[in-house]
């Protein structure tokens, strides 16, 4: 019986507040990957690339802290998944934020199949590129850090 290839799995986030100076699609930037405590990386990642490195059937749930730090009119920001430059269908999301006091967590995510060598991207617009809107890393004193991402990758089947 020949042996069974371990599921694949990932966690990423980044400690880098990102907030774009233009307006069209960006990649968010990712700078951290879970410790496997001496096992392979099942998935791996390079700045905004995630690199698939078996294909199955995948969840993918993106956790976005949103912020913005001028402006007082409600302003949105998208955030959905792209694969080999192409977007996933169904999987934007769109948050508004009106004021600079406002903190919250958007989630985007889908399940979808992904072949090996596949690269996913975590993508974000925003309405206006004056504002500081984007995602934001916060330092809290005696407390871990908050991402301003965390993706999960989880092989299905």
């Amino acid at each position: 019986m020949p042996p069974q290839e371990q599921k694949a799995f990932g966690q990423f986030s980044s400690s880098i507040t990102q907030r774009p100076t233009r307006l069209g699609p960006v990649k968010v930037i990712l700078d951290n990957q879970e410790d496997t405590q001496g096992k392979e990386h099942t998935i791996d990642f390079d700045g905004a690339d995630v690199k698939i490195k078996q294909a199955a059937m995948y969840l993918v749930i993106a956790g976005l802290q949103v912020g913005k730090i001028a402006g007082d009119k409600p302003r949105w920001l998208d955030f959905w998944l792209r694969v080999n430059n192409k977007d996933v269908h169904d999987s934007n999301v769109r948050a508004v934020i009106k004021d600079s006091d406002l903190k919250d967590v958007i989630i985007t995510q889908t399940v979808t199949y992904l072949n090996k060598n596949d690269i996913l991207n975590i993508m974000m617009s925003v309405e206006v590129a004056d504002e500081g809107i984007g995602i934001e890393a916060i330092c809290p004193v005696d407390e871990p850090v908050v991402p301003s991402i965390i993706l999960t990758i989880l092989q299905l089947q």
